[in-house]
């Protein structure tokens, strides 16, 4: 960003030297840069008749009329590089822009602003899918993982239901320590724990805990059944209800001793959703409920007509 700091900047009718106009803030457009006369910028084409053309400021059209020019010409340069930052800025959603940033960087080979950039980028979005693309890109490729935990943490704090933030810290572990150490496994299981404990009704919360305990068995993870079922009177969900359902179709899939017990319990877990929890999901625990029964029931006699076969 070019800006003047001398007096012609501080008051009055900002301008440089040469009489060029200052945008508020001290910004100069790139039609007015003296490093930029070389390049020809090329308009938006919306065709001879946009059906609603849309009104673009000055600014907009300025540094994208630019970025559109050194696209065009592949430019490697560090100057290319800094209009991304403008563009993005200005339209953090373009996924040209966020491509062309990822090729410079890649020239550059100089990732040391990339991260506090894209944090700036999901102060404003914080589910900005192309910012979070391209922050795994960063850290993967030139192995930046040190502090990144720290980062979701805090983003978590202030929004635990953010999916976003979740599928980052699965990104960070997956590719750091992983999820095969006991210790690390538990810090996690007990980390997603205490979030569910403040908001009961996050579902990302609730799937980072299946993905990360679905490889190692939801019912041979010891005590979790026990942790959720004491959560329930206090902290009740139609996710934990589904999660508790999932545990004890493990336990059925694993051959577990009190078969028919455990069933009737999915069972009536299955109906407590269809009816009171999950209504809008009705149909699907019903036919959740009555494939339970039909794979796992050991009862010889006909199956009378529950609620779940209704």
């Amino acid at each position: 960003m070019a800006e003047v700091e001398g007096p012609e900047a501080r008051g009055g009718e900002p301008e440089l030297e040469g009489g060029e106009p200052l945008e508020p803030g001290g910004y100069l457009l790139y039609r007015h840069r003296k490093e930029w006369a070389d390049i020809e910028p090329i308009p938006q084409n919306d065709g001879p008749n946009p059906v609603v053309q849309i009104i673009y400021s000055e600014k907009f059209r300025d540094v994208y009329d630019y970025f559109r020019a050194v696209l065009q010409r592949d430019e490697r340069s560090e100057r290319a590089f800094q209009i991304t930052g403008d563009a993005i800025e200005l339209n953090a959603a373009n996924y040209t822009v966020w491509h062309h940033r990822r090729v410079l960087v890649e020239w550059l080979k100089d990732p040391s602003l990339e991260l506090e950039f894209i944090a700036e980028i999901l102060n404003q979005d914080a589910k900005n899918y192309h910012a979070w693309q391209h922050r795994q890109w960063v850290i993967q490729e030139f192995k930046l993982w040190d502090n990144e935990l720290e980062y979701v943490d805090q983003l978590l704090k202030e929004d635990v239901r953010n999916n976003s933030v979740w599928n980052q810290r699965y990104f960070v572990i997956s590719n750091t320590t992983g999820y095969n150490d006991p210790a690390v496994l538990e810090r996690e299981v007990q980390y997603t724990l205490e979030m569910i404990k403040t908001v009961p009704h996050n579902e990302s919360a609730w799937n980072y805990l299946k993905g990360i305990l679905q490889d190692h068995g939801l019912s041979k993870y010891q005590n979790l059944l026990e942790q959720l079922l004491d959560l329930q009177p206090s902290h009740s969900s139609p996710y934990l209800i589904a999660f508790l359902v999932d545990i004890y179709e493990d336990m059925l899939e694993n051959q577990c001793d009190d078969k028919e017990e455990t069933l009737n319990k999915a069972l009536e877990l299955c109906d407590i959703l269809a009816n009171e929890k999950d209504t809008i999901r009705k149909e699907y625990w019903k036919y959740i409920g009555r494939s339970l029964q039909n794979k796992h029931s050991t009862s010889t006699e006909p199956d009378l007509p529950t609620d779940q076969q209704q």
